[in-house]
């Protein structure tokens, strides 16, 4: 009796609850259930049990969208939410647009989330917009239809473009390897006649050089013994420490006088030094300050004024004597400065006349000095200048014409003071300037051959895409601005940024490699471009995508020092796979 009063209290619950679940039940969509594609509609048979599609369970048909989960993949609940948990989907028919799958759980909460409306039938109501959102979509659909047709023709245009450079620069590569080979060969065949005159022109210089040190050596050694003999008073030969006393200038303290022990230092620690120990040890040192007696300044008469000062009574310096003629000026009666005196004759001269000029004669320069401006080191330059200057150079051989190349003669290499060498190594010194002259001129144009090939051996080395089809952009930059910078691109090379108001260029990465996947030649990677301060090296990647022009579109920094930018370019426009133009029914697919 207990069983059956249980029995009929949840039978009448359950004829009060159905009222209320009937009304949540999805009514079908166009002859199918609602929520179920036209590629699955099959497995939905009305007429026949449901299996659910992952084989986990089979409920009468009437179970399909009665907001109850029966399987577990949700496939029993594809017009409800009731399976949301399971990652069910509702499939959107968008008639006249294009169909699309969205999260059961968006069924009836209130947002239109299909724009047909069919997620909302329960409370809320959504009006079908597929057709107007359908024709704005196949008008886009059009345009860009459009652009990829017209930039995959200017692809094939680039494509043609670099595959015709590549095999001009194949080209150019095979007749640089030519010259290159022949100009290093005419160079090394120059290089070897080039050494063959250096060596006897470096053994004459030696051989003058060594003749120089060594009447150096002797002249140094005569002055020393000079100064050993002037020193050595008592002609002993043996120089002592009163000896040294006597002589003011090795007074090192400047006291006065010089002190036994200032004597001592001078003669090395001991009291006395024969000339062979002179010349050898102490003339070093002693030579700096030894004044002899053709330098030394007369000693001055008991009684007379020092040196440079007037005497007494005497007009000051500079100023003449009272009655005194001016300075230059001829005393009365005497000749002019040149003139014979009276009653001698003028003797006779070869010099030209004097004319009269105002500007002072130049100072005397140096031995040697006029080399060091304008012989061996201004010589130096200029041969650089040539090496370096191919203006510079065209213009010379203008000025030079068929003339030989005759580098004038250097005097002197590193000692200013010795003297010039003798003809005959000024002959070798010739022939080998001439040699040398002809080598760098002969390596100078193998060097230019040799750039030549290496930078268009780097260009044809360059991946330029399957088809040559990025061509056109390499060597071009391209530029973004944003608020506050300005970003460069320039393909294949470098990117950088600069600040609109100013300053100084950032590099942000140098080119790396193609990083696209799974098209390889979608993203381009620029690399180890400046450190971020207390951060890694900048790098930018480059995301392209079809369009009509080259044109970088915009600029981002996702992560720290990490740059992104959006580039178009037709390079990377594919053939559309439909020629034809989309249909303009829309209800002649249920898809764009």
């Amino acid at each position: 009796m207990h069983c059956l009063k249980n029995f009929l209290s949840v039978a009448l619950l359950c004829s009060a609850v159905l009222p209320s679940f009937s009304s949540l039940v999805a009514p079908p969509v166009n002859g199918r259930p609602r929520g179920v594609s036209r590629s699955k509609n099959v497995f939905y048979d009305s007429s026949k049990p449901f299996a659910c599609l992952d084989g986990s369970n089979t409920v009468p048909f009437e179970n399909v969208n009665d907001d109850f989960c029966d399987c577990q993949d949700g496939s029993d609940e594809p017009g409800t939410s009731a399976c949301s948990m399971v990652g069910s989907k509702f499939h959107c028919a968008n008639k006249g647009h294009k169909p699309t799958n969205i999260p059961s759980s968006r069924v009836n909460d209130g947002i239109c989330d299909c724009c047909d409306g069919t997620d909302e039938y329960s409370g809320t109501e959504c009006p079908n917009q597929c057709k107007e959102l359908g024709a704005k979509a196949r008008e886009e659909a059009q345009r860009q239809r459009e652009v990829q047709m017209q930039g995959f023709q200017m692809k094939l245009e680039y494509s043609q473009q670099g595959k015709d450079k590549t095999a001009d620069r194949q080209t150019q590569i095979a007749e640089l390897r030519t010259k290159v080979t022949e100009t290093t060969t005419e160079s090394d065949r120059l290089k070897a006649l080039k050494e063959e005159a250096e060596k006897p022109e470096g053994e004459a210089k030696d051989a003058h050089r060594q003749k120089w040190e060594a009447e150096k050596a002797e002249k140094e050694r005569g002055r020393a013994e000079e100064a050993f003999r002037n020193l050595d008073t008592d002609s002993n030969g043996i120089l002592t420490v009163v000896e040294i006393q006597a002589r003011v200038e090795f007074d090192k303290d400047s006291s006065g006088d010089v002190s036994e022990e200032e004597a001592l230092n001078w003669l090395n620690g001991t009291n006395d030094r024969d000339v062979e120990a002179f010349v050898t040890i102490l003339w070093s040192e002693i030579k700096s300050v030894y004044v002899s007696p053709t330098e030394a300044p007369p000693p001055a008469a008991e009684g007379a004024p020092a040196e440079g000062a007037p005497a007494e009574g005497a007009p000051a310096e500079g100023a003449p004597a009272e009655g005194a003629p001016a300075e230059g000026a001829p005393a009365e009666g005497a000749p002019a400065e040149g003139a014979p005196a009276e009653g001698e004759e003028a003797p006779p001269s070869d010099a030209p006349p004097v004319e009269e000029d105002s500007t002072p004669p130049p100072p005397p320069s140096k031995e040697g000095e006029g080399e060091g401006e304008g012989g061996e080191q201004k010589w130096r330059d200029e041969e650089y200048d040539d090496y370096h200057d191919d203006d510079e150079e065209d213009d010379m051989d203008g000025e030079r014409g068929d003339a030989p190349y005759e580098p004038p003669p250097r005097v002197h290499d590193t000692d200013p003071d010795m003297p010039e060498y003798d003809e005959a190594t000024k002959a070798l010194i010739a022939e080998a300037d001439k040699a040398r002259s002809a080598f760098n001129d002969a390596d100078k144009v193998r060097g230019d051959h040799q750039r030549e090939l290496d930078d268009l051996q780097k260009l044809v080395d360059t991946d330029l895409g399957k088809e040559q089809e990025f061509f056109p952009l390499q060597g071009h930059c391209y530029e973004f601005t944003d608020r506050e910078y300005t970003y460069k691109m320039c393909a294949f090379d470098r990117v950088s940024q600069q600040p609109k108001n100013g300053g100084s260029e950032t590099s942000l990465g140098r080119w790396g490699q193609w990083t696209g996947s799974p098209n390889k030649y979608s993203t381009m990677k620029y690399e180890n471009g400046e450190s971020c301060w207390n951060g890694p090296q900048r790098s930018a990647t480059i995301k392209l995508s079809c369009g009509t022009t080259n044109e970088l579109r915009s600029a981002s920094e996702p992560n720290r020092c990490e740059y992104e930018f959006q580039f178009t370019t037709p390079a990377v426009c594919s053939e559309p796979r439909d020629k034809r133009a989309p249909s303009d029914d829309p209800d002649a697919h249920d898809e764009l």
